[in-house]
């Protein structure tokens, strides 16, 4: 489980970052001042957990709607 929270807060990030790009914004500080408008691997474990905590909520409620998520056997393959 821990790959897949890992793989999908990093897409998760580069979206949000996408999203905010159109937007218009090049930088979000976090309260700490952190900049945040960086890539995930450049986040601060403090920064990763955000995104991984927004993960982990979505793949519970996705769990307790009764589905399952499992790797695909091709990267990119989908059903």
């Amino acid at each position: 489980m821990k790959e897949i929270i890992e793989a999908v807060s990093a897409a998760v990030h580069e979206k949000w970052m996408e999203s905010k790009r159109a937007q218009g914004v090049n930088s979000r500080l976090a309260e700490d001042g952190e900049e945040l408008m960086v890539p995930y691997e450049q986040l601060s474990e403090k920064a990763k957990d955000l995104d991984r905590g927004s993960v982990q909520a979505t793949i519970d409620a996705i769990e307790r709607a009764g589905f399952t998520i499992t790797k695909a056997k091709e990267a990119g393959a989908r059903k």
